[in-house]
């Protein structure tokens, strides 16, 4: 079995597909055993559609104006170093 360490070293190639098999069994073993592995796995995989699905997220207007005009009256007020 692969340790904690190794299993993050090979997320990448596990799912681009290019873990060697042997390699691969381990690696789905650790994560079986491993409840940590499991959700550091399931959110690293997952980091790209939740990236993908944030970018695609439209900021209504009215909160994009608010958020930039605090911001600016925030940096306005700080002194400068």
């Amino acid at each position: 079995m692969i340790n904690c360490q190794q299993l993050i070293d090979f997320c990448f190639d596990y799912i681009d597909g290019s873990l060697p098999v042997e390699e691969r069994l381990r690696f789905t073993q650790h994560l079986g055993q491993c409840s940590d592995c499991l959700v550091f796995f399931e959110t690293y995989r997952r980091t790209p559609e939740l990236t993908r699905e944030a970018l695609a997220t439209q900021i209504p207007p009215n909160v994009r104006d608010s958020v930039r005009s605090f911001l600016r009256a925030k940096r306005a007020t700080e002194p400068e170093r």
